[in-house]
C-alpha cells in the first residue's frame, strides 16, 4: 500500500506542478500571446481593407462657400465682381491647400463633348473608377508645369477623342478656375517619349489628358489617347510667397 502511494506521488505531483506552472505561464503571457496571434492574422489578409471615403472633398467645400456667398441676391453683382478679381490674382503657395491623395479637389469640363467628371488626386485604379485623376508626380493647376490627368474611356472620358485644335478645357479646383486650350489630340503608346518630355518642361502652364485606345476597350491597352492643352486663364501659384 505504501509502495503505490509512493507511486502516486511520485506521478501526480509533478503533475499539478506542471499544471500550476502553465497557469501562472497563460496569466503573465496571455497578452503577448494574444498581441503575437492579432499580427499574424493581420499580416496574412488576402484582402486589403477598404475605404469608404477615398479622401476629402476640397472642392465640395468651396461649392457650400460659393452658396453661402450668393444666398443674398442683393449681394450677388458685388460677390461676382470680388470673385473675377480674385482669378487674376496670383496665390500665395504658403498660403495654398494643397490636396493629398485621394482627395477630390474638383472637376474636369468640357462642353464641346459633354464631360463633367469629378477630379481626384492620384490616378489609382480605386480613383479612376470614381472619376478623372491627376498623376501625383505632375503639377496641380496654377503650378509652373504641365499637369497630366487621366480617365477611363468608358462611360464618359474617352470622348477626349473627339477634341480638335482650338476646343476649351476648363478644370475647376477648390482654389481656382482654370481653362485651357487644345493644341494637340493624337494616339501614341502609353510610353510615349514625347509626354515624358512634356512633363519635365517646367517652362510654361500645360495640361495633358489622357484615356485608354480603343475607346471601346474594356481594361488596359498600351495606346492612349493623348490630349495636349496650353494654359489660357485662372490663378498662377507664386512659389515666392
Amino acid at each position: 500500500m505504501k509502495q503505490l502511494k509512493r507511486v502516486g506521488a511520485f506521478i501526480y505531483v509533478p503533475l499539478l506542478f506542471m499544471f500550476f506552472g502553465y497557469l501562472i505561464i497563460y496569466i503573465i503571457g496571455a497578452p503577448v500571446i494574444n498581441f503575437a496571434s492579432s499580427a499574424v492574422e493581420l499580416i496574412s489578409l488576402n484582402d486589403a481593407p477598404s475605404f469608404d471615403q477615398q479622401g476629402t472633398n476640397l472642392f465640395e467645400k468651396r461649392k457650400d462657400k460659393t452658396k453661402t456667398a450668393f444666398s443674398d441676391e442683393k449681394s450677388t453683382e458685388a460677390n461676382t465682381t470680388k470673385m473675377e478679381a480674385s482669378e487674376k490674382e496670383e496665390l500665395s503657395s504658403s498660403n495654398m491647400v494643397y490636396p493629398v491623395g485621394g482627395d477630390q479637389f474638383g472637376e474636369v469640363v468640357i462642353d464641346k463633348v459633354e464631360i463633367n467628371e469629378p477630379l481626384y488626386y492620384g490616378d489609382s485604379e480605386d480613383i479612376l473608377r470614381l472619376g478623372a485623376g491627376q498623376y501625383i508626380g505632375s503639377m496641380i493647376p496654377g503650378d509652373l508645369g504641365t499637369t497630366l490627368i487621366g480617365g477611363h474611356n468608358l462611360p464618359s472620358f474617352g470622348k477626349i477623342y473627339y477634341l480638335e485644335p482650338g476646343d476649351e478645357v476648363n478644370i475647376h479646383t477648390h482654389y481656382g478656375d482654370y481653362t485651357y486650350q487644345v493644341t494637340e489630340v493624337k494616339v501614341a503608346d502609353y510610353k510615349d517619349p514625347a509626354v515624358y518630355t512634356k512633363l519635365g518642361d517646367h517652362s510654361k502652364r500645360a495640361l495633358i489628358l489622357y484615356t485608354c485606345y480603343p475607346l471601346d476597350a474594356i481594361g488596359l491597352t498600351p495606346e492612349r489617347v493623348f490630349v495636349s492643352a496650353d494654359y489660357v486663364s485662372g490663378p498662377i501659384i507664386d512659389e515666392k510667397s
